[in-house]
Formats: C-alpha cells, sequence, structure tokens
C-alpha cells in the first residue's frame, strides 16, 4: 500500500511538471511565431513601400550626365531634382553627334525602370523636340533607384539607346 501511495505521489509531480513544461512551451512558441509574423510583415512594409528609401534616401542625382549612343552624345539635364511628385520631374536631353553638333529631326523616347523592384511606370514618353534639345517630365511612383533608358531614332539611321541611373527621393528634406 505505501509503495503505491509513493508512486502515485511521484507520477502526480511528473504530470505537475510536464503541464508546466507544456504551457512554458506553448508559450515559447506563441512568442517566436508572433515575433516572426511580425518580422515579416515589417520587412514587406520596409521594402514594399519603400520606407528604406525613406529613412536612407538614394544618392542624389548629379544634375548633368552624359552618355555615347552609337554616333551620338546625349547629356541629361536633371532640372527639378529627382523626387516623388504628382506633377512629374522636368527633364532635358541634349542630343548631339560627335562632333557637338545638335540632332534636331530625331525621335527621342524615355522609359524609367526601378532597379531594385518591378515597378508599374507609365510607358515610354516622347521627348518635346526642339534644337537638338528634347525635354519630358517623368513622374516616379516611388523613391529608390532608377534607370531611365533614351532611345534616339533618327531618320535612316540605326536606332541607339543611352542609360541613365538616377535616385529618386520621396521629398526635397
Amino acid at each position: 500500500m505505501m509503495q503505491t501511495m509513493m508512486r502515485l505521489h511521484i507520477m502526480r509531480q511528473v504530470s505537475v511538471l510536464s503541464a508546466r513544461r507544456t504551457r512554458i512551451g506553448d508559450l515559447v512558441m506563441r512568442g517566436l511565431i508572433t515575433g516572426t509574423g511580425a518580422s515579416v510583415f515589417l520587412l514587406l512594409a520596409w521594402v514594399h513601400l519603400g520606407l528604406g528609401a525613406l529613412l536612407f534616401a538614394p544618392p542624389a542625382t548629379p544634375p548633368r550626365m552624359v552618355a555615347t549612343a552609337g554616333p551620338y552624345v546625349v547629356t541629361l539635364f536633371t532640372v527639378s531634382g529627382q523626387f516623388v511628385t504628382g506633377d512629374g520631374n522636368a527633364i532635358t536631353l541634349d542630343v548631339s553627334d560627335r562632333t557637338g553638333a545638335p540632332v534636331a529631326n530625331a525621335l527621342v523616347r524615355v522609359h524609367a525602370d526601378m532597379m531594385t523592384m518591378p515597378m508599374p511606370v507609365p510607358d515610354e514618353v516622347a521627348a518635346a523636340r526642339g534644337n537638338g534639345q528634347y525635354s519630358v517630365r517623368l513622374v516616379f511612383s516611388m523613391s529608390g533607384p532608377w534607370r531611365l533608358t533614351i532611345t534616339v531614332a533618327v531618320p535612316g539611321k540605326q536606332v541607339t539607346t543611352a542609360s541613365f541611373d538616377v535616385g529618386v527621393r520621396w521629398s526635397q528634406t
């Protein structure tokens, strides 16, 4: 009888310890699941909403950049800076041949692609013509690094492209 009572007492102690371990294990697992879910949510917000570019803005775009596109020299001027705005960013392009003579009869198109993620952007924008100068207004949907691909088409000649990397910021501050 005494042995039976001791066995029952030991079994009760083991079951109490097991219940405590189970409760602690449940709390630890709930904490891990909740913490992991919160971390994933914050990372998605950081990347998808562009919060990283809000806190760590991309470098400012130089006001003047030059690239060679086949027989042409394309100079990009960022007139208004590059910011996420509803009214767009003014960009001026000078297109000249290698001797420096302006190319006045070209069809110039600008296409913007975000380099870090696929973003919906407007189709290629045709630049307004001038005497070798072409201007366009681009609307960027998000802050971060963007690549502008400039296509120069002169009648009777091969179509060429030039690319420029620009840093788009959320605001001017």
